[in-house]
């Protein structure tokens, strides 16, 4: 992170303290073997496998981590149905939820993700004709009046995060309780890294349908109104924003949130 500090491996730190039975991590071939050898320094038991994942079926490493190989291979097995053609929307929600299940998830976040996909990927309501990007999809279904920051999954590209699943709802008690533990492990194991995590957790966001997202000011006296916006970045001091994340940012300067789309862009207050 910024001044030097080293990214939180957080799935690790949740795996190790016995928070999750397993890790899975989607990663091209090189990233993959890096991943693997890293995890089995640390003394943790590695499977992998290769599969499309992801809405466009993009062709990944898949890399299982747990702590001993029975449960490492037991999560490579949940997933393999998913890595399939042409799979029916009830198989692959029942398999979806067999894979979140061997992962840890709370059910009820398990529950809402293989609802969304007997739904349709991307579709905020049965029978829609358009589809949204899947994240903005979760992130709808989940919006409350107060999102706690610390259930804020949005910035998984920017490996900043202390859930990497979809809450149900973004006050989920289930979801709170883990990620207060993931928290507490984090600052004990490295608290200035911490900091900067909550820092960026705690920006207000904003996500559009097509998936484009933005940190953002808000007024003070008026919270719907915008004040500044930037594209989010990874805390590494050489890392790039989003292309389509800072056009994102240009735009919530020129016009209302309800005039960028249909459905409008959401803003997510995650300022605790």
């Amino acid at each position: 992170m910024h001044g030097g500090h080293q990214r939180i491996d957080v799935e690790w730190l949740a795996l190790a303290a016995g928070l999750k039975p397993a890790i899975r991590i989607a990663a091209s071939a090189l990233e993959a073997s890096a991943i693997a050898g890293r995890f089995q320094a640390m003394g943790a038991a590695v499977v992998t496998a290769r599969g499309p994942v992801g809405v466009h079926r993009h062709e990944h490493t898949l890399v299982y981590v747990a702590r001993d190989a029975a449960d490492a291979a037991a999560v490579r097995a949940a997933e393999r149905p998913l890595l399939g053609t042409h799979l029916p929307a009830r198989d692959k929600a029942y398999y979806a939820g067999e894979l979140g299940r061997r992962l840890g998830y709370p059910r009820c976040c398990v529950d809402a993700f293989t609802a969304r996909i007997l739904r349709g990927p991307g579709k905020l309501r049965a029978g829609d004709r358009d589809s949204v990007h899947e994240d903005y999809a979760a992130a709808h279904d989940a919006l409350v009046a107060r999102p706690d920051w610390r259930l804020n999954n949005l910035l998984l590209r920017q490996h900043l995060r202390l859930v990497t699943f979809e809450p149900c709802r973004y006050d989920c008690a289930l979801a709170l309780a883990m990620a207060s533990e993931v928290l507490r492990l984090c600052a004990a194991s490295d608290a200035a890294s911490t900091h900067v995590l909550e820092d960026r957790l705690q920006r207000p966001l904003v996500l559009a349908a097509t998936g484009a997202r933005a940190w953002v000011r808000l007024d003070a006296t008026t919270p719907a109104k915008i004040t500044a916006a930037e594209a989010p970045r990874a805390a590494e001091a050489n890392a790039r924003p989003d292309p389509a994340d800072e056009a994102l940012s240009a735009r919530l300067l020129r016009a209302p949130l309800r005039e960028l789309g249909d459905p409008p862009p959401l803003l997510l207050d995650f300022s605790p």
